[in-house]
């Protein structure tokens, strides 16, 4: 018996970010960067300017489609060739030839990661800054509301939800300014061939890269090897690490200020809302 295991990020709490990292968006992706650099060479005169017209008609989702990647890589057993052949077959006359030239894999899936981790630093600044505002909202509305202070959980001395609040927000906003910074670090592309040399691009190697990089709206990196180096990559994750801590100080406190016997704190409950199958009085925080 075969079974799938859903995780619910993936259902319930699934968000448009996760649209980002979908196959169908890596392709997409992989596609633009393969079309970027036909189109250079065109320019450059590398290949003829018909062929880098077909290669851009083609490479999209609705020419080339992740199931026949797929059929492809379970032959062949690498996927970025199995993408250069799927949308080599889409293509008309002798365009198909011209994919990929002078390229090596990492060219195409590093530059693709950038694109597609600036969309997601994009999208999370996005909800970084609705967080902020309402976070100062309260923090404004409540800067003369008293409460408790607690220091290791036991009350300390009096003071006030502004207080709170302002904390957060003061580090939502540092955290905002740190995205702003990794952004422009992880906004790096490559397009020098195997181990960064750009041999295989011939005397105009450094001048193909900074035109791909241009038009993908990216920075080339200033020197690599077969790889972007990955301290640029560790940068988002150790973010995403901070940001989330963050979330989660802020969701366990709102958690703990619900409790019966504390009380400061409720989240809305909408008249059909169902706190538990069972005990009609609950009313769970699930926010």
């Amino acid at each position: 018996m075969n079974h799938k295991f859903i995780h619910p990020i993936e259902t319930r709490y699934r968000t448009d970010i996760a649209e980002i990292f979908t196959e169908n968006q890596k392709l997409e992706n992989w596609l633009k960067v393969e079309a970027v650099l036909a189109k250079v060479h065109a320019e450059l005169g590398n290949i003829p300017k018909d062929a880098a017209k077909e290669i851009n008609k083609k490479a999209n989702l609705d020419f080339v489609k992740v199931e026949r990647v797929k059929e492809i890589d379970k032959e062949i057993h690498h996927d970025l060739m199995a993408m250069v052949k799927a949308l080599a077959e889409q293509c008309e006359g002798d365009a198909g030839k011209y994919i990929h030239l002078g390229a090596t894999s990492y060219d195409i899936e590093d530059t693709a990661t950038a694109l597609q981790l600036r969309a997601a630093l994009n999208y999370i600044e996005n909800s970084l800054k609705i967080l902020l505002k309402e976070l100062v909202i309260v923090a404004e509305n409540k800067k003369e509301l008293v409460c408790i202070g607690r220091t290791h959980g036991q009350h300390a001395i009096p003071t006030t939800y502004g207080m709170k609040f302002g904390v957060w927000a003061y580090e939502i906003d540092r955290h905002i300014n740190r995205l702003h910074q990794i952004r422009e670090r992880i906004s790096y592309g490559k397009m020098s061939g195997a181990v960064g040399t750009m041999a295989s691009f011939g005397e105009e190697g450094i001048k193909l890269q900074k035109m791909v990089m241009e038009k993908l709206d990216l920075k080339p990196v200033k020197i690599a090897n077969q790889i972007v180096q990955r301290d640029r990559h560790a940068e988002v994750i150790i973010l995403t690490a901070l940001i989330g801590q963050s979330l989660a100080k802020i969701a366990r406190e709102n958690r703990i200020l619900q409790r019966n016997e504390i009380a400061e704190m409720f989240e809305p409950f909408k008249e059909k809302q169902v706190g538990s199958s069972t005990m009609p009085h609950k009313r769970n925080p699930h926010k």
